[in-house]
């Protein structure tokens, strides 16, 4: 099965500092995945589209922890969803 991202999914994984090979295992253990789902990880959150059999496009990824400045230093303070 071939994973693809968007290029706002790179984006956003970059911003939080998630490594990619961690998402791909992750969607790579999921079953039985029909049309759009949401996907809660330990890090964040998958969007995920079943285009055909055999690829599946993550449409975006979401934090649990926010980022602030220019610097894009996360903190401990609040989770989002």
């Amino acid at each position: 099965m071939k994973i693809k991202f968007t290029q706002h999914a790179r984006e956003r994984i970059k911003k939080s500092g998630v490594r990619m090979g961690y998402l791909i295992k992750e969607v790579s253990c999921i079953k039985n995945i029909e049309g759009k789902i949401r996907w809660m990880t330990e890090k964040g959150v998958l969007v995920l589209l079943k285009v055909s059999e055999n690829l599946i496009i993550v449409k975006t990824f979401i934090s649990k922890q926010r980022y602030r400045g220019k610097g894009h230093k996360y903190y401990q303070g609040c989770e989002v969803y």
